[in-house]
Parts: structure tokens; sequence; C-alpha cells
């Protein structure tokens, strides 16, 4: 009996260290390990795949983490895959301890329900928040939308547009300075020379429930 309960005191104490390991691993197809006088930094070369906590990051060139502060880059077809979202681009720079991720060049990320598309994109993992900046490009359900920055709030559900606004939902084209939407109630809200253009369909309608009216 006493045999029995050692050895599966054994394996306990081998299995449990290789999984909390397997939950944060560095691979390439060659990796150098370099001394600096701040600390290691391990570089990864060829297929490269970091895996970090609920993290991971995918790229086809260079992987490069400096364990003594958590900065890492990512260099050539990066994506990466944070729970429901998914994201991708040219480059990829970071600190895992501060957890904030700036994707770089023809970024792109995708939600459950939303897709987010700029020539740089920062997300706030500890924050639950995502900033497009340049080109910030959305679509939601049946809503698009162009901006000169968009802020994201993942766990209140909320989108911020800002700048030279446009965009088109459920066929009627709108533009503005500004515009926020709220993804619980379905409600946009537009400010600063706000102006809605209404489908073709509709104003004809207008027109003759005016000519109704009229007569």
């Amino acid at each position: 009996m006493n045999k029995k309960i050692f050895l599966i005191l054994l394996i306990a104490f081998l299995v449990i260290p290789v999984s909390a390991q397997a939950e944060r691993e560095l691979t390439g197809d060659q990796l150098d390990l370099k001394e600096s006088s701040a600390g290691q930094i391990v570089v990864a070369t060829g297929q490269v795949e970091l895996i970090y906590d609920q993290l991971r990051i995918t790229a086809e060139d260079e992987g490069i983490y400096r364990r003594f502060n958590g900065e890492v880059e990512f260099r050539k077809n990066v994506e990466f895959f944070y729970q429901e979202y998914e994201g991708q681009a040219v480059e990829l720079t970071g600190n895992l301890k501060t957890e904030i991720l700036h994707l770089k060049k023809d970024a792109q990320i995708k939600g459950p329900n939303s897709y987010l598309e700029a020539d740089k994109i920062d997300f706030y993992q500890a924050e639950d928040r995502i900033e497009v900046k340049g080109s910030a490009y959305l679509e939601y359900n049946d809503f698009w939308a162009k901006a000169d920055q968009i802020t994201y709030y993942l766990e209140r559900e909320m989108i911020y547009l800002t700048g030279n606004v446009e965009g088109e939902r459920n066929g009627e084209s709108f533009t503005a300075q500004k515009a926020e939407i709220n993804q619980q109630t379905e409600e946009v809200q537009l400010q600063g020379q706000a102006q809605i253009t209404l489908p073709k369909n509709e104003q004809a309608d207008s027109d003759v429930e005016a000519q109704t009216d009229a007569n």
C-alpha cells in the first residue's frame, strides 16, 4: 500500500511540472540562447511558436523573447490567438508581463462577431481593450465603418470611432466626427457634423406618404 502511494505521489510530482511548463514555451527551427548584461534573450528562427498561458503566437521568420523583462518581437506572417480572438500582421511586438501586444502593418483582429483592420492595432489584454489606429476599419454584424481611430472595450461591449467616421448600417450610409456603438443595446450614436443618408426605396416610400398626406 505504501509503495502504491509513493508511486502516485512520484507520478504527480513528475506530471505537474511538465504540464505547467507546457503552458509557457517557445519553439522554432533553431533556438539561440544569448546572455546580455540585463539577462537571457531567446532567439527563435524559422517556423516559430510561442505559447504563454492563454496566448499563442506564430511567425515564419523570427521570434525574440527577452526573459528578463518580458518583451517579445515576431516577424513575417505573424498570427496570434487569445481566447476567442485571432489576429495577424507583418510584425508583432509587446510585453508578456504587462500583457500588451502591438500588431504592425496590415494588422487584423477577428472576434466572435467583429472584425478590425488597421495599420496598427494595440491589444491590452489585462484591460480588455483594443486600440485601432491608421486607416481603421470595423465590421460588426450589419455595420461597417472607417475612422482615424477605433477603441473597442471588449468586456463593456462598447466601441468608439473618432475622426472622419463614415460607414453603413442596414443600407443607411452615414458620416460624422465621432460614433459610439453599444453592442448590448445595438444603439449607434453619431456626433460632430453627423449626417445619415436613407436608402432610395425608403426615400421613395417617404415621398409617397408625404403626397398622400397632402391630398
